[in-house]
């Protein structure tokens, strides 16, 4: 069993334009976790291009900072 398994945690894929992102190294804020946490329970899929979000760089590495989900256009 792998190290990074969690049992109660929900496995989320990450895309960026069509490409599934492979970087560990994904945080959120508390609005993305509160909008996260009404996904599915199994294989769910979040769209970067439908986040707001930024790249942080932090002791060398890069990390994928994601804050809010963005507003549909009206």
């Amino acid at each position: 069993m792998s190290k990074n398994y969690h049992p109660g945690r929900i496995p989320l894929t990450f895309v960026l334009k069509n490409v599934v992102m492979t970087a560990p190294n994904i945080c959120f804020t508390g609005d993305a976790i509160t909008t996260l946490s009404n996904y599915p329970a199994k294989k769910a899929i979040v769209n970067m291009d439908e986040w707001n979000w930024h790249k942080e760089l932090r002791g060398g590495t890069s990390f994928y900072i994601i804050t809010s989900r963005k507003q549909a256009d009206v």
